[in-house]
């Protein structure tokens, strides 16, 4: 997920939520490479539970480098895979270019929030890891509107190294949010951010939107990192990217896998962790 950006203003309280619209800047390459795949279990459910028989329209927003879009392909006749930072974009373009047999794709750089879409136009909107980064309001109305009577919006999540409780993933989260919160590292996520999406979770919002719930399933999975998978996937990250760390970026890597070792001297990190898909459909 990427593309999250622009301001938007809370219902409870008024509160004003700001993300920068350019928090993923320059980490296309560390994306592409290091963020886990979606369970092929999941991505057939969704297409099973969303009857896609690949004649429909996905659109994937905020697709940051097409985990969902390349996965889903199969499923479609039309996929709009849409950013808001070019390099996402140019990296999708280029790998739908190199497929023998692509579906027809459509690229857009635009914030999700601003997106020009056609009305009652497609069958799936999916977001991976992103729904919770955009102004949820505005993306779910507009979401309901590009979508067909009965379409589909997917919200799927998972994949990181820090959900688990062994005594790696502790020492990961220590250091985490020991350097997001390093002497003149400024704010990536807005003040406001953790208590809009407490009071207001996204099943709500979804609800007002006028969308059906459809459940929620979850996929578990058993995955293995490296030191080099962990400090690689959190520079996909907005909040500790090269750009968000700038001249910290080699300390902050050396001391991470200084961490992550002496936690775990082996350098195999082993994950018990579940992937999820929320679905909500568009009444017919």
């Amino acid at each position: 997920m990427t593309g999250a950006g622009g301001r938007f203003t809370s219902q409870n309280g008024g509160v004003t939520v700001n993300f920068g619209p350019d928090l993923y800047r320059g980490t296309a390459a560390f994306y592409d490479r290091f963020r886990r795949p979606y369970p092929a279990e999941l991505i057939d459910d969704l297409a099973v539970r969303t009857s896609a028989d690949g004649t429909g329209r996905l659109l994937d927003l905020a697709c940051g480098t097409g985990q969902v879009s390349f996965a889903m392909r199969g499923w479609f006749a039309e996929i709009w895979a849409v950013d808001q930072e070019p390099d996402m974009i140019g990296l999708v373009r280029r790998k739908a270019a190199a497929l023998a047999d692509p579906p027809r794709f459509e690229f857009r750089v635009a914030a999700a929030e601003d997106l020009a879409a056609p009305e009652d136009a497609f069958d799936l909107v999916a977001l991976g890891n992103a729904f919770h980064r955009l102004p949820r309001d505005v993306v779910a109305a507009k979401a309901m509107r590009w979508l067909r009577p009965g379409g589909y919006l997917a919200l799927l999540w998972g994949g990181g190294p820090n959900e688990g409780d062994a005594p790696w993933q502790q020492t990961l989260r220590e250091e985490t949010r020991r350097w997001q919160r390093r002497p003149g590292a400024g704010r990536r996520v807005p003040a406001a951010y953790e208590a809009d999406r407490a009071a207001r979770p996204d099943a709500g919002i979804l609800h007002a939107a006028g969308f059906e719930t459809a459940g929620r399933q979850e996929y578990p999975v058993s995955q293995v990192w490296t030191a080099a998978d962990i400090a690689g996937f959190l520079a996909s990250t907005s909040v500790l990217s090269p750009a968000a760390l700038g001249a910290d970026a080699a300390a902050f890597d050396v001391s991470l896998r200084e961490a992550l070792l002496a936690a775990e001297p082996g350098g195999q990190f082993r994950q018990e962790t579940t992937f999820a898909c929320d679905l909500a459909r568009r009444p017919a």
